[in-house]
């Protein structure tokens, strides 16, 4: 009996370090996680400058001007219904409290200004205002240097131009919005 109780322990065990991991880096869990699974999945990084950037242009972005090594994300092109990946992260020499990034996605006929001037009293909430997150199609969570968060959604039916924004304080009037373009 104790027999059996040391071998099923010795096989938790053993079990138990393979759910830790090998020690991947986090760009090699990226690559993992970029298994072609249909989804289209966009890259985007939020800057120090208040700006979403990614690093290479690509079909269904509609990009600006040099940003630094990056290019200026202005919008994104999508078809009714199509599901997305959004990875964002955030590229900082700043602490957290000083410079984090969201990426918010919201609905047609949102009043962006109002949403945006809500939104910057919402600390606990992500810095989503209450009041709105009914309205808010898609978000990813408040992320400081080097974090990273992905979402998944389905784009909506209905053709139109939805805004997205950070909500961070301040960043709306620095210029860290962009269109979602579903046409």
């Amino acid at each position: 009996m104790k027999s059996l109780f040391i071998n099923f322990l010795l096989i938790a065990f053993v079990f138990g370090l393979a759910a830790c991991g090998n020690g991947d880096t986090t760009e090699q869990a990226q690559q993992e996680e970029a298994v072609d699974d249909g989804v289209r999945t966009i890259e985007i990084i939020g800057t120090d400058d208040m700006k979403f950037v990614v690093r290479e242009a690509q079909d269904g972005l509609v990009t600006g001007g040099a940003a630094g090594q990056n290019i200026l994300l202005e919008a994104i092109e999508a078809e009714p219904g199509e599901e997305i990946r959004i990875r964002l992260t955030t590229v900082s020499n700043l602490p957290a409290s000083a410079m984090s990034h969201n990426l918010a996605i919201i609905d047609l006929g949102t009043d962006l200004e109002d949403f945006a001037r809500q939104s910057v009293t919402a600390r606990d909430n992500e810095y989503i205002a209450p009041d709105y997150e009914d309205r808010v199609i898609a978000a990813t969570a408040m992320l400081g240097d080097g974090e990273t968060d992905t979402i998944t959604f389905t784009v909506p039916d209905e053709p139109g131009e939805y805004d997205y924004v950070c909500t961070f304080p301040g960043h709306f009037q620095g210029g860290m919005v962009g269109k979602l373009i579903v046409q």
